[in-house]
């Protein structure tokens, strides 16, 4: 497992995290979640409301990639892991019944990542690379 830096924290908290996934087929799938939040130092967790084309990946194969950037100084980090989907167990219900989530949805699920690599996204010559 890689460990979350307090500045890592603090970019997933203040900017707009993007998920990647990868289908059967090799495609890629990339989108916005806003929902992202740091769970513990191990773990990244957004809320599945869309149940599309990542939803579908994860699935799949589990292999998520969440990329986060302060584009005001140029860096960033993407975190590397494994994806385990958690809809109507406990783990899920304790987690979203804090949220408003079902205000907006009719269904939702956990998404609980497990960091295993963090790579800089920094505008210098060290840009990808392993960090943790």
């Amino acid at each position: 497992m890689a460990l979350l830096s307090e500045e890592m924290k603090k970019m997933i908290d203040q900017q707009l995290p993007f998920l990647a996934t990868t289908g059967g087929d090799g495609s890629p799938q990339v989108g916005p979640k806003g929902s992202t939040r740091v769970y513990d130092d191990e773990h990244l967790i957004y809320y599945e409301h869309t149940f599309k084309q990542a939803y579908a990946n994860l699935q799949q194969n589990g292999y998520a990639a969440i990329a986060v950037v302060d584009s005001n100084v140029e860096k960033g980090f993407r975190f590397e892991g494994t994806a385990v989907i958690h809809e109507d167990d406990d783990f899920a219900t304790d987690i979203l019944d804090k949220t408003s989530i079902f205000d907006r949805f009719p269904r939702a699920a956990v998404v609980l990542i497990s960091i295993d690599r963090i790579y800089k996204l920094d505008n210098t010559l060290e840009a990808g690379d392993r960090i943790a």
